[in-house]
């Protein structure tokens, strides 16, 4: 049943931040990885598709305790938010419980060819598609910074999250990318892909191209295999280059983990019996073979250590509206008037036109409701449409809930703060965990509260407990 609202013309606008690290908490059941050896330990590894706790490849995961790091140059992980379209390996001790995110980005750099001509870039020479159109086949790319492909300029410094495949156009292979966002300086470079040539155990040539890489890497990496380097600086080739890291880019579960990767394959990809994904071998048995297609495609593939062998034990292809062809999924907590005209939950803003379907459970305004938000993609640049909206006035345990207010009151240990929220006299008290979204220390959290500068909030209730998330905006870093 459609149940339409009137409209004011201004939208009302609810802007969130990513919830760092521990955040994202599970908000209801969804798909979970099959229960293999310990109690259902596993590695995942794909697109962000979506937040309620959070969602990969269309499988949810419970992230209220699991850190979210990204890695640096000097191979130091530091927590990090995630994004909508990022490359993630979630890694989980328990079924469907994600114990670590850690966020993967495959090139980091200029905009070396912005020319596109077919949804291909380049960026530090390395080929990448812009995905154009969400359908069953692939789901568009999430641009951050642009607003359309054609804004993309060379020069233009980019972060590029993706699965790499063999192109047939190009006939090497080529970053099919999920998220690429603008990024300001300073940055890291860094670059990555298949290993297509090695040359006397020191020099890697990436995907195809005229990229060279010398390393000490020991042992020497093997061509199919995939890696990831950090550069001091970029240089266009024919120069080799010479990384400050390099890294082996495959998953390393251990021999009682779940492997879930997505992957583009095709049946030509299997040389005897084997297929690289995401630089690692797997085998793949002969009744399985027979399920890949003709020409690459979006498949979601599991495999397990068997005899010593990474095998591939299931193969699904990824072509279904949910899955693959675009859909966001959002769950929270937030102030909610039904005159707006977009909403904000976790990273990701959605519209709400007069399409979309709205639960007749939805007040017309409320000071706090769950919201479950089905989206789709459309072009990239472009907000997603949101295909219907429900609502739900008890929020269940562990949501992650925004509120806007002011800073009352901060413990001299700064382990815990007040925050008077809209429409409610007394304040409420947060408690800063390890997990919070603010400026590493010392940071001022006091000048929020002296300047009386009114802020969102992000926080979960944990066995009673009020678990701040983030502050927006954050408190300034503070200079001695």
């Amino acid at each position: 049943m459609k149940f339409a609202f009137f409209r004011s013309p201004q939208a009302l606008r609810f802007w969130t931040v990513v919830l760092a690290t521990s955040s994202l908490l599970a908000c209801g059941g969804g798909t979970s990885l099959s229960g293999v050896g310990s109690g259902g330990s596993g590695i995942a590894e794909g697109s962000v598709s979506g937040f309620g706790s959070i969602i990969v490849n269309g499988v949810e995961y419970d992230d209220s305790n699991a850190v979210s790091q990204s890695e640096s140059a000097d191979g130091t992980k530091t927590l990090s938010a995630t994004k909508l379209g990022q490359r993630v390996r979630v890694t989980q001790s328990k079924e469907g419980v994600a114990d670590t995110i850690e966020i993967l980005p495959q090139l980091r750099g200029p905009v070396t060819s912005a020319g596109v001509n077919g949804g291909y870039i380049q960026v530090m020479d390395q080929w990448v598609r812009v995905v154009l159109v969400s359908d069953t086949n692939g789901t568009a790319t999430v641009l951050d910074g642009y607003d359309r492909v054609g804004a993309i300029a060379q020069g233009d410094a980019v972060e590029v999250h993706g699965v790499w495949t063999q192109d047939a156009v190009k006939g090497l292979p080529v970053l099919v990318s999920s998220r690429v966002e603008k990024v300001s300086s300073p940055y890291e470079l860094l670059i990555s892909g298949q290993v297509t040539a090695v040359s006397g155990a020191r020099l890697l040539t990436l995907n195809g191209s005229s990229t060279v890489l010398e390393t000490d890497a020991s042992p020497p990496m093997q061509v199919g295999g995939q890696v990831t380097a950090w550069l001091s600086q970029w240089t266009s080739p024919p120069q080799t280059l010479r990384p400050t890291r390099l890294k082996d880019a495959a998953p390393v579960p251990t021999g009682t983990q779940l492997l879930r990767l997505d992957v583009m394959a095709a049946a030509s990809d299997v040389s005897a019996g084997q297929l690289r994904a995401q630089g690692r071998s797997i085998a793949v048995p002969v009744n399985l073979q027979g399920q890949l297609p003709a020409s690459p495609a979006p498949l979601l593939l599991e495999a397990t250590l068997q005899n010593g062998v990474w095998t591939a034990t299931a193969l699904r292809a990824r072509n279904s509206a949910q899955d693959l062809g675009g859909e966001v999924v959002l769950k929270g907590a937030i102030a909610w008037d039904a005159t707006a005209q977009s909403l904000s939950l976790r990273e990701a803003t959605v519209r709400i036109d007069g399409a979309t379907t709205i639960s007749p459970s939805c007040p017309r305004s409320g000071p706090m409701v769950y919201l479950e938000v089905h989206a789709v993609r459309g072009p990239p640049g472009s907000t997603p449409v949101a295909s219907t909206i429900n609502c739900q006035s008890t929020v269940p345990d562990a949501t992650v809930i925004r509120q806007s207010g002011f800073v009352d009151t901060i413990a001299a240990d700064g382990k815990t703060l007040s925050v008077i929220f809209d429409g409610q006299p007394n304040p409420t008290t947060l408690m800063v965990i390890e997990g919070s979204l603010l400026p590493p220390p010392p940071n001022d959290l006091n000048a929020l509260r002296l300047a009386h500068v009114r802020v969102d909030v992000e926080y979960q209730v944990i066995a009673g407990r009020n678990r701040l998330r983030a502050v927006i905006p954050p408190p300034p870093q503070f200079v001695p």
